[in-house]
């Protein structure tokens, strides 16, 4: 039998007492309790000193208030006795399951360093290559507990510490399941785990499988990347409605620096019907490695004066061909009259499909993509449609005059607009020799033309 606990003679040991927290030197097995570390739901976890071994580890401790149900206190000890047998770096080792009194408790590897929940709120959202190497790790932790037969049903940030070298570990396997068949009785139906990153399924207290794992390490990925979490409701049923209902907010709209394939990633993970998850961590782990920042090679200015030269002539056929389209309309229909107001139409339409459009779609305008070049933001994403037509108007100051009818432009207006033109592009380029190779429209829009390189 474990031997019971004992508190210390102290005026801090009845404090500590009616908090019911457990004072230090507090004794559960072989485990001397040092100092609380924190707390969840199910219980608390104190630093201690593993007597027999000489060596600090981490006990959690099931509240008091939850030591005399026997479900809670039956999967409390079962599970961590299964989850011992799993041995991988991103996970913590689970060293000694017992029961003090009643009180059921469990010794585990004492890691250093602070949870991803706590490293987020002191230094808001992670940039996007820490945030993908934690992720990457754990969801590496959490394939090895699918392969032995396991499920967390409580990933979240609190719950995967950071080391001070970077690794990642999940932890608190308090509420860890076996996969298998659904269980019967009071478990089915029951409402298991943190609502603001339980899975549909979870709220609806049905059967849960690794895909549930899938869906909270999603929510965990949003809550890192954008500083908080995606649900704005305070009261439960208000989150378990969001849960099951809700799509997931964009990442990319708060962070526009982000490429769209992380809210793409995002909703793959957070997907409500579990089919439409990837089934295994080994597939999250492949979506992640996608995000990972690609090394941005800038293009000299050379091969971008080469690239606008192949833009400019695909605008001048792009725009004949329209305004020769047009003329053929307008004839066909009695109304050649109206072709010179069309005819700026034409152009500027053209001027923005070729540009901003296709920068947004395709990465690139025609030129761009011939010789492999993108338009990119600082970290590798594809900009947003107004940074991109904000840099078509730096290149390009005078283009809206092209829906001025060309009868209606003065001679003097025409020349401004042309040697202006001229100017704007001139001044562009000559930027390049004194700021590191960027151009003015890409520093003032905050973007590169860099060579393409595979995500």
């Amino acid at each position: 039998m474990s031997p019971s606990p004992t508190s210390p003679s102290s005026a801090g040991g009845s404090s500590s007492a009616a908090s019911g927290v457990l004072p230090a030197g507090t004794r559960l097995a072989h485990y001397e309790l040092r100092s609380l570390l924190g707390e969840g739901a199910m219980g608390k976890v104190y630093a201690a000193h593993d007597t027999a071994l000489d060596r600090p580890v981490a006990i959690k401790v099931v509240h008091a208030e939850l030591a005399d149900d026997p479900d809670i206190a039956a999967r409390f000890l079962e599970e961590p006795r299964a989850a011992a047998r799993v041995v991988h770096d991103n996970l913590t080792h689970v060293y000694f399951v017992g029961t003090t009194d009643g009180r059921p408790f469990y010794a585990m590897e004492l890691v250093p360093g602070t949870t991803l929940e706590h490293l987020v709120a002191r230094d808001g959202p992670l940039p996007l290559e820490r945030a993908v190497d934690a992720l990457v790790q754990a969801a590496k932790g959490l394939g090895a507990i699918h392969a032995a037969g396991l499920v967390h049903r409580d990933v979240k940030p609190a719950n995967l510490l950071v080391t001070p070298d970077g690794r990642v570990k999940v932890t608190d396997f308090g509420l860890s399941k076996a996969l298998g068949p659904a269980p019967s009785g009071t478990e089915l139906g029951s409402l298991v785990g943190t609502p603001d990153y339980m899975s549909p399924e979870q709220c609806r207290g049905e059967p849960v499988d690794a895909r549930t794992d899938v869906y909270a390490l999603g929510l965990t990925a949003y809550a890192v990347l954008a500083g908080g979490k995606p649900w704005t409701g305070t009261a439960l049923g208000a989150v378990l409605d969001q849960q099951m209902h809700a799509p997931l907010p964009s990442v990319v709209a708060k962070r526009p620096e982000l490429p769209p394939a992380v809210d793409a990633v995002l909703a793959r993970l957070t997907a409500k019907d579990p089919a439409r998850r990837p089934a295994t961590m080994a597939e999250v782990v492949a979506l992640l490695e996608r995000l990972r920042p690609r090394t941005i090679l800038p293009a000299p200015v050379v091969v971008r004066g080469a690239a606008l030269v192949l833009d400019l002539v695909v605008f001048a056929l792009v725009s004949l061909g329209g305004v020769t389209l047009l003329g053929f309309a307008a004839n066909a229909v009695g109304l050649a009259g109206v072709l010179p107001a069309l005819d700026g139409l034409v152009a500027a339409a053209a001027l923005i499909v070729l540009f901003p459009g296709m920068e947004r779609r395709f990465g690139g305008s025609t030129g761009k993509l011939l010789l492999h070049l993108e338009v990119v933001t600082a970290g590798g994403g594809r900009p947003d449609l107004p940074t991109l037509v904000r840099r078509l108007f730096v290149r390009f100051p005078f283009w809206p005059t092209l829906l001025v009818p060309e009868p209606w432009m003065p001679g003097w207006a025409d020349l401004v607009v042309n040697f202006g033109t001229l100017a704007a592009v001139v001044a562009g380029f000559a930027c390049t020799f004194f700021r590191d190779g960027r151009t003015l429209s890409d520093l003032l829009t905050r973007t590169r033309v860099a060579y393409h390189l595979e995500r």
